[in-house]
């Protein structure tokens, strides 16, 4: 595998782990989000993908709310940090037109969103034998859709469109790490 370290900044991710205030005004706010973060807390073991998703498929989060209380970084996508415990990691990750991933993997994590607002293009790619990426597809998410990748998975998300694209990601076991690819 091939790590790319010459990615542009529009590429970086800003990283903000939500301050106690925040998160309970977003949770006193957000109804659903609030059942669903005790929904996660109830277990006591990773949840399996198909269960994030059926969850995430069925969350309505008040977006204005959530909206409020992230925002967006002045140079690549920014990730807020809801919360997180040993099982998983619930992040809120905001792009601007034109943001986009590098191309990445999530070593050890399953990986579920919902696409809050905006529209969301995932472009997965595969590797060849010298471990330089290429795509094989791309699919075009909007509002209220859900995405569920596995660790292996290798992908970049994008914003491609012209308002701003915020999804609620949930990482199971908590994101440790991931490996950027370079491309062909």
């Amino acid at each position: 595998m091939v790590m790319n370290n010459h990615y542009s900044s529009r590429d970086m991710v800003t990283q903000v782990v939500l301050s106690p205030e925040t998160r309970e005004e977003l949770l006193s706010n957000c109804p659903e989000m609030t059942n669903f973060v005790n929904w996660l807390d109830s277990i006591d073991r990773r949840p399996g993908l198909d269960e994030l998703a059926f969850k995430l498929s069925n969350l309505k989060p008040n977006s204005a709310a959530l909206e409020n209380c992230v925002g967006y970084a002045k140079e690549g996508y920014q990730r807020h940090v809801v919360k997180k415990n040993d099982f998983y990691e619930l992040a809120t990750i905001c792009w601007k037109p034109g943001q986009k991933t590098p191309i990445h993997d999530h070593v050890g994590s399953d990986c579920a969103f919902l696409i809050i607002s905006g529209t969301s293009t995932e472009t997965i790619y595969e590797t060849n034998d010298n471990g330089l990426a290429f795509p094989t597809k791309s699919i075009i998410r909007n509002s209220g859709e859900v995405c569920a990748a596995e660790e292996q998975d290798i992908h970049v998300v994008s914003n491609k469109g012209n308002s701003g694209l915020i999804e609620l990601h949930v990482y199971t076991p908590p994101l440790s790490g991931y490996n950027v690819y370079s491309s062909i």
